[in-house]
């Protein structure tokens, strides 16, 4: 069996790396033999403890760190790894050098593969710079089509070296409106949470300085009045330090400060998202959105800022709306929609049931988990383990 080696040196605790482990463990789950280079005592090597994925301690100073450019290639001869997949832009230098010196000494050729989880160029934008990683590297993986062809443009590359295959959810996972479990987990986290259960609830899931939070409660006033029985909810670590302390400001200002929770990170988002009513999504920057494929698959409806990933992911006036970003007006308006008395609770479950639908048919974790297992195969590395399993390769 072909066996592959994950790094990430980050330390964050986001979407991204929460993302990466998944994947981890669902190839694991299907029989690579997979382990996961991440820094010791980080989030990411305690989530990969709690999901069975083997990890071996990796650090990065800096993208010139030649340590850690050794360390790596002497854990790729000695594990034998055949494919090198790193999730983490600052490690990208260091596995295309770490993985060349490994293939210098090595009776065998391992690849690699950058996964672009972020709308940035994969260092710099240089001719110099591109041909490093076009000749270090055997393919790109962009999470969207914006990743994809920020890429292309930014770094001159080949469509044919970046390949689209786009995030994943367990959509199984999240239960379905008016089903028992789904009934049980509305009303076990609202009364975790202290909100009523006729209440209705806006949530937004990732970094509090990061996802539009500070939009959303600009115009909570005038929402309130018009709703009073609004709460809002905020789940995602704070991000840049103060963050946290400037929205409960913003609340306190308003005088809304007890409709507003802020949940920190929370694992076990499925069960978290039947207490919503509507997921709000208000990026400046975004690459894909996993925020938004999470929320549809648990039948939500959504609104979103029409830019990068956001744009891919939710369907203008199908699974959701989308609001020009930075637009109180906007916003409003779309929330207005939404809320209405009337017209708003068909409309919420009518768009919910499309997102689902949708999110099953293009964002689901197999689908995003056997093109990346075709995409091994493809570039070579794999393909002896691979012919020999015809069911795996018919669902690939």
């Amino acid at each position: 069996m072909p066996r592959v080696l994950f790094v990430a040196s980050t330390r964050s605790q986001g979407g991204i790396e929460r993302h990466a482990v998944e994947i981890a463990a669902e190839m694991r789950a299907l029989g690579v033999p997979l382990q996961f280079a991440c820094p010791p005592k980080s989030y990411l090597q305690k989530w990969c403890a709690e999901r069975s994925v083997p990890t071996r301690e990796f650090t990065v100073r800096n993208s010139g760190d030649l340590g850690a450019v050794f360390r790596l290639a002497g854990a790729i001869r000695r594990e034998r790894i055949e494919i090198v997949h790193a999730h983490s832009r600052r490690d990208y230098v260091i596995a295309v050098l770490g993985t060349a010196l490994a293939r210098a000494f090595s009776r065998w050729s391992p690849r690699l593969i950058l996964h672009a989880h972020m709308i940035r160029p994969l260092g710099g934008t240089s001719p110099l710079s591109s041909r490093f990683f076009a000749r270090g590297a055997d393919a790109i993986v962009a999470v969207s089509g914006a990743v994809a062809d920020h890429l292309c443009a930014g770094h001159n590359f080949s469509p044919a070296f970046v390949h689209l295959i786009s995030n994943g959810v367990d959509v199984q996972a999240y239960a379905r409106p008016g089903s028992a479990t789904y009934c049980q987990r509305r009303t076990e986290t609202r009364r975790n949470w202290g909100i009523p259960l006729e209440a209705l609830v806006l949530g937004m899931i990732g970094r509090l300085d990061a996802k539009g939070q500070s939009d959303l409660l600009g115009i909570a006033p005038a929402l309130l009045h018009k709703y009073p029985s609004l709460h809002f909810v905020f789940i995602g670590s704070e991000g840049e330090a103060g963050a946290e302390a400037h929205l409960l400001a913003q609340a306190a200002a308003g005088g809304f400060e007890h409709r507003l929770r802020l949940t920190g990170p929370r694992e076990g988002i499925p069960s978290l998202l039947p207490a919503l009513d509507i997921l709000v999504h208000l990026p400046k920057d975004e690459a894909f959105g996993l925020a938004l494929a999470e929320a549809m698959a648990a039948s939500l409806p959504t609104i979103a800022t029409n830019i990068g990933g956001c744009r891919e992911v939710a369907q203008d006036g199908v699974t959701g709306l989308l609001v020009p970003p930075g637009s109180a007006a906007a916003l409003s308006s779309a929330l207005f929609q939404l809320l209405d008395s009337e017209k708003g609770p068909p409309k919420r479950s009518e768009m919910g049931r499309l997102g689902r639908s949708y999110v099953e048919a293009n964002f689901s974790r197999d689908r995003q988990v056997q093109r990346l297992l075709a995409l091994y195969r493809e570039i070579g590395t794999i393909r002896s383990y691979w012919s020999g399993n015809a069911r795996d390769k018919d669902r690939a």
